[in-house]
Order: structure tokens, then C-alpha cells, then sequence
């Protein structure tokens, strides 16, 4: 049973008040106004700051007229230059990867902007006098960046927005940020993380529900201790399901959960149920759940709100801790030292 005085559920049930926050707050941003002028964006992101990005980028990949990479790792693309915008996203400001990149994208004459809660990155920005979004994070009691996303989702969004490289209405997403009842998810994401418990889970999305995915298997490893992995329609279509019949332990610990939309066009909705299909053939279980919002703003928003409330009642059915990282804490401690 999770407790109701648990600083994770308490930041999950304030999850769309993240997303309105920096959301709209990100939009009225002063930015200097060659920003408009870039022709490319990177976003460099870890772990809870980069999967934001990634969700933004699939749910709008038709409407965003920018080209926009996403970056993870110690190195930029050859092509930075003072045409690029680069986005800095570090929850705590502190990450390694994103400070160094940081440092990178300056020497190259980039234009930077920062997504934060302060830190070192902060103090980066202000030194080299670029612009920022520095967010409060009052709807995220737990502390945790997987937790807290909702506040890159919407300040990615309201930075777009704000740059003129996403073409597409900002009543409607405000719309999606109110119309969804994450309470109504809770119970259909407690009986799904009893389906999941002792099982590998394989999340199984597409289109604009692709980032959400991500997301979903990050917040299983992190905040439940559980391993998974997430898959996309059509790609695994072309090699996974020719991987199920070995090693004949698979079949035991496996379960395949397809995120199924209406909204998803033909092709890939008839390729999910001929999936569905192919994993049933190799004895291993599925689990199907369909998305209920009106739009795919509402969907994703709807997917990200269930992840929440899914991953934290199977770190309550392993017994485990959410908010606490030891690896990460211990893997960061060992790199400080070497």
C-alpha cells in the first residue's frame, strides 16, 4: 500500500501543475531575439533531463520545423556552430556530461540556453551570460528529476513555442494539461504493476507515444529497481521477433506491454495487433492497454501521468525504495575519485 504522506506520490498527483508551471512560464521567457534566427537545436540532456526532450520530439515530430537532435554524451555534433542553439538540461545542474558539453557549445560560438533548478549550471549561464529557465520545483516535493519531468515537458514545450519552431496551437496544449484526470489512472496502474511484478517488461509504443516509452522503462529502472526495456512499432518489426524463441528461459520472465492509440495511423495499428500476435505465438504474455485522451497531447500527457503511478506501486510491490538511487549515488562517488 503506498502511503499517502509519500513525497513520490504527492509529486506525482502535482504532475500537470509541473507541466503548467514552467510551461507557461517558458513561453513569456525573454530570449534575445537572434535565438529565432537558429537553424538547428541540440538538446543535451541525462537520464530525467534527457527523456523530456525525447518525448517533445516524437509527440511534435511533425510540427516542429527546426531540425532537433537530441545529445547524450560528453561530445557535440560536428555541425554546432553560432547557427545552433543549444539547450543545457540538468535537473540539478550538476551533470557532468551536460556541463562539459556546455563549455563546448561555448567555445563554438553556439547560442545556449539552460533548463535547471540552479546549480553549476547556473552559474555557467550567468558567467557566460546566456539565458535561462530556472525552475522552483515546489511541484516536486520527492526531488527526483524521473519525478519532476513534468517540468522539462512543459518548459520545452513553452521554449519552442517561444522560439517559433513548433506550428501548432498553445490553447491546446494548456487544453491537454487540463483535461487529464491523472487520479482516473491510479487503479488501471496498480493492476498493471501486479501483472509486471517478477516479469521482464518490454514496453511496446510508436509514433508520438515513442518518448513516453522511454520515459516509462527509465522510471522502472530507477524508481521500482526493476530492469525493462521499451520497443518501437515498426523498428522491432524488422528483427525482435525473430530473437523470442531463445533462450527458452525467456518465455518466463517476459511480458510485452503494448501503450495502443486509435490515434496512431493504419499501418501501425494493424501492426500492433499482428504483434501482439507473433509475441502470443512464442508463449509469452502480453498485456494491452489503450490510451483514452481525445487528442495526442492528451495521450501523452495521459501515458507519462500512468508511468508515474505505475512505476511507483511496483517499487511498493518489490518493497523498494523510489526515491533513493544508491547505484547512480555510488557510480557518481567512483568517477569523482578516479
Amino acid at each position: 500500500m503506498i502511503d499517502s504522506d509519500n513525497l513520490v506520490l504527492k509529486s506525482i498527483n502535482l504532475f500537470p501543475e509541473q507541466i503548467k508551471d514552467s510551461f507557461e512560464k517558458c513561453l513569456t521567457l525573454t530570449l534575445p531575439k537572434e535565438y529565432q534566427q537558429v537553424k538547428n537545436i541540440v538538446a543535451c540532456g541525462m537520464g530525467g533531463s534527457r527523456f523530456p526532450h525525447y518525448i517533445v520530439k516524437e509527440l511534435f515530430k511533425e510540427e516542429i520545423i527546426t531540425p532537433y537532435l537530441i545529445n547524450d554524451d560528453y561530445n557535440l555534433p560536428g555541425f554546432v556552430d553560432n547557427n545552433t542553439l543549444v539547450i543545457l538540461s540538468s535537473y540539478s545542474g550538476t551533470t557532468e556530461e551536460v556541463l562539459t558539453v556546455g563549455q563546448k557549445a561555448h567555445e563554438k560560438k553556439a547560442k545556449i540556453i539552460g533548463i535547471s533548478d540552479g546549480g553549476e549550471l547556473k552559474d555557467f549561464l550567468d558567467k557566460i551570460k546566456a539565458p535561462g529557465y530556472f525552475f522552483d520545483p515546489v511541484y516536486n516535493p520527492s526531488g527526483q528529476p524521473r519525478i519532476g519531468f513534468g517540468y522539462f515537458i512543459g518548459g520545452v514545450i513553452g521554449l519552442l513555442f517561444n522560439l517559433k519552431v513548433l506550428n501548432f496551437q498553445k490553447n491546446d496544449v494548456l487544453s491537454a494539461i487540463n483535461n487529464v484526470d491523472i487520479k482516473s489512472l491510479e487503479n488501471d496502474a496498480k493492476q498493471m504493476a501486479q501483472k509486471i511484478i517478477n516479469k521482464y517488461p518490454y514496453y511496446i509504443v510508436s509514433e508520438f507515444l515513442t518518448g513516453v516509452g522511454n520515459a516509462i522503462a527509465n522510471q522502472t529502472n530507477e524508481t521500482a529497481k526493476s530492469i525493462s526495456s521499451f520497443r518501437v512499432i515498426p523498428e522491432l518489426n524488422h528483427h525482435l521477433m525473430e530473437g523470442l524463441k531463445n533462450p527458452k528461459e525467456l518465455a518466463k520472465i517476459s511480458l510485452f506491454i503494448f501503450f495502443f492509440s486509435k490515434l496512431f495511423s493504419s499501418s501501425i495499428q494493424k501492426r500492433f495487433y499482428i504483434t501482439k500476435e507473433v509475441i502470443e505465438k512464442n508463449n509469452i504474455e502480453t498485456v494491452w492497454y489503450e490510451l483514452k485522451g481525445q487528442n495526442k497531447v492528451e495521450q501523452v500527457f495521459e501515458l507519462m501521468a500512468f508511468g508515474n503511478y505505475l512505476t511507483m506501486n511496483l517499487s511498493s510491490l518489490y518493497g523498494e525504495n523510489p526515491v533513493t538511487v544508491p547505484y547512480v549515488d555510488y557510480f557518481k562517488k567512483k568517477l569523482k575519485e578516479i
